[in-house]
């Protein structure tokens, strides 16, 4: 497999720059760029282009364009990071604080993703999970108001009466309600007494008498099916691999809590962070040792109570009404264990050095010196005023509009002819209630891909495609009728339109201020990057032939 700089360099050889041959090398790496004498080098411009070169469709320009802006945008990040060391930022302490805890972090997460990279879900988990997820229950069944007439059906089909002439006889007789026609759902859509009984049937079966909140209901179970779903798929995949991961990383850190730490559990049974006697304090001054760490320092009693301490964000006093300390000590003491014996094992294995991690330390000073420096030294001179904000919502104003929306009821059929003698009858006047509750031909509303128009108000612009292009210029009490790639029907009754109007200034006035002082900032760094730019020495190796 070809390494990301060589992938990367064929790439950009093919838009039309320079291949990495033509790179100079400094200190055994191959530089794009100098900045007053500081590289940047190829690794760090791969690594940078490797987040941006997804979407231009090969289109040469583009990606030219795209190359030659990454390549601006890291030099003048670099002019910037050596003006913010020249003015000391880099010895702020809370630069040097955010810079340690990110080192000492980032030690421990390289350590965990070498260690669970190769983890991977197995196909037949997946599947089973799955099929699980996605099963479907087809479900012909009728409720009763009455016990009595339930267990009479029961007893019938148990008799020898085949169900459906069962269902029939029941509903013809007006002692059941029941469709036609079973519906499939998934597990999540049934009621969870409905969902027990139908998970240990076989297709063909049918249940005993249930007991629901509305009645009593019997069911025949007519197929089961799996449907294709991608979605949950992938899903399943990752909740898999995490768990996974998560177990590997825990077997991985006990093994090293064994190698590395001898914990006194005798002493750490023994420390009551509940009681008042001896209390936090003197649990703090504490210097017996807790943990021994081998090649290490241990860790006191008074460590880790102050560790203990740090965690609880409500103070030490409700923590202790709550009793809730005790129970969470070996949770915090791994946690501290964590910290310490995840980096002693990344600095035996050297990942301090590779050229991954160290990428990541440089990245993240970066960008603490900009931010930094942009704190410090831009941000403090861009000013808004009230007159610009209006200006701008007034020029601007289609940025800032509420969205046309409508209120939509609808009715759906199988069949075009009987969907278009519903929007006959609409529009000579009949009764919208009455035709859903006798026209001839509908689809059942929870059918698969069948759209919902219940009366609420919609944005016209998230509907499908189709539905705004059949509602498109229509007025309270429209009727429109459209045809769902489905092959469903739909008749649309337009029951109020409430169409697009101007947002108030005062409502977007700060989202109007955020947009103008990012652009404002955006322009100053690059400003000030060009003015540092013009007494640097920038000298650029990567070039279009």
């Amino acid at each position: 497999m070809l390494k990301v700089a060589t992938a990367i360099f064929l790439f950009i050889g093919i838009v039309g720059f320079a291949s990495d041959k033509d790179l100079p090398i400094v200190k055994g790496e191959k530089i794009v760029a100098t900045v007053n004498n500081e590289p940047i080098t190829l690794y760090e411009f791969n690594q940078e282009l490797a987040t941006i070169s997804q979407g231009t469709g090969g289109d040469q320009k583009a990606e030219r364009e795209k190359i030659s802006g990454l390549l601006r945008r890291l030099i003048n990040t670099r002019l910037i990071v050596q003006e913010a060391r020249r003015m000391g930022l880099d010895e702020l302490k809370e630069v040097k604080e955010r810079g340690d805890v990110f080192a000492r972090q980032t030690l421990r997460d390289e350590l965990i993703d070498r260690h669970v990279k190769d983890i991977k879900p197995e196909a037949k988990e997946v599947e089973k999970i799955y099929r699980e997820s996605v099963k479907e229950f087809k479900i012909k069944s009728i409720l009763f108001e009455k016990e009595g007439d339930a267990s009479r059906m029961e007893s019938l089909i148990k008799a020898g009466m085949n169900f459906d002439e069962a269902f029939e006889k029941f509903l013809s007789d007006k002692k059941g309600k029941g469709s036609e026609e079973g519906n499939y759902l998934r597990r999540k859509e049934l009621l969870p007494e409905i969902e027990e009984t139908v998970s240990k049937m076989t297709i063909g079966s049918f249940s005993p008498v249930i007991k629901i909140k509305s009645g009593y209901v019997i069911f025949k179970l007519e197929d089961i099916r799996f449907p294709e779903d991608p979605e949950i798929r992938e899903k399943i995949k990752l909740d898999i691999l995490l768990r996974k991961q998560k177990d590997a990383y825990f077997e991985y850190f006990n093994s090293l809590k064994k190698r590395y730490a001898k914990v006194d559990e005798g002493l750490l049974k023994g420390l009551d962070f509940e009681s008042k006697e001896p209390g936090f304090d003197k649990l703090v001054k504490d210097k017996r040792v807790l943990v021994e760490i081998k090649g290490e320092k241990p860790i006191t009693v008074g460590e880790f109570s102050d560790y203990m301490k740090q965690q609880l964000f409500h103070g030490v006093e409700r923590a202790v009404e709550a009793k809730r300390l005790n129970k969470r000590k070996e949770q915090v003491l791994d946690e501290m264990l964590q910290k310490r014996i995840l980096r002693k094992e990344a600095l035996r294995l050297g990942i301090d050095k590779t050229e991954g991690y160290k990428y990541k330390l440089k990245e993240n000073e970066y960008s603490l010196l900009f931010g930094a420096f942009i704190a410090k030294a831009v941000a403090p001179d861009i000013k808004l005023k009230e007159e610009e904000l209006k200006a701008y919502y007034d020029q601007h104003i289609q940025e800032y509009t509420y969205p046309e929306m409508m209120k939509i009821r609808g009715l759906v059929f199988s069949k075009r002819e009987d969907a278009e003698k519903a929007l006959v009858n609409l529009r000579q006047g009949a009764d919208f209630q009455w035709l859903k509750a006798n026209a001839e031909g509908q689809v059942d509303s929870k059918a698969k891909g069948v759209l919902s128009f219940e009366g609420n108000l919609l944005t016209t612009k998230d509907l499908p495609e189709n539905v705004q292009k059949a509602v498109s210029g229509a007025k309270s009490g429209d009727v429109r009728l459209f045809a769902s790639p489905e092959n469903y029907f739909y008749v649309l009754s337009i029951q109020e339109v409430v169409p697009p109007r101007p947002q108030p200034y005062p409502e977007v006035k700060e989202q109007i201020a955020r947009k103008i002082y990012n652009e404002k900032l955006k322009k100053a760094v690059e400003d000030y990057a060009d003015k540092l730019r013009a007494v640097s020495d920038v000298k650029v190796y990567l070039k279009d032939k």
